[in-house]
């Protein structure tokens, strides 16, 4: 764990061209953040198309809205932290009862453990 190198990037929706940047930028960092994805819990798979070095973990702020009768507004939401296979680490994923957010734990050798954070909030002001 001496050098890890992470990427954080807002997508404002998980698209091909967010698929083709992260891919071109896969050799060049172990970790990457992502928020905003605007993916279900079914359409996350296409985190999965990033690359084959790295494994998933992905949180869908989508899957209430989804279910609502009447669909209005654009997406929101959704987080992922996606770790390179090659890492030398066991990876947990930790529960946070909170869609808007994905939390891992990365248990390196000699009990030096990372734990990942990764929530995005949207805030609304507005002038009264």
């Amino acid at each position: 764990m001496a050098q890890l190198s992470i990427l954080s990037l807002n997508c404002h929706g998980f698209n091909m061209g967010t698929l083709c940047y992260l891919r071109d930028k896969c050799s060049m960092f172990d970790i990457m953040l992502l928020q905003e994805t605007w993916l279900s819990n079914e359409s996350s798979k296409k985190l999965d198309d990033i690359s084959s070095d790295f494994n998933v973990i992905h949180s869908s702020a989508m899957e209430n809205k989804m279910h609502d009768e009447y669909l209005s507004g654009r997406p929101f939401g959704g987080t992922a932290v996606l770790y390179n296979k090659r890492l030398p680490c066991t990876v947990t994923k930790l529960d946070t009862n909170y869609c808007r957010c994905t939390t891992v734990k990365l248990a390196f050798n000699r009990n030096n453990d990372l734990v990942v954070f990764l929530v995005f909030i949207c805030l609304t002001l507005m002038a009264v």
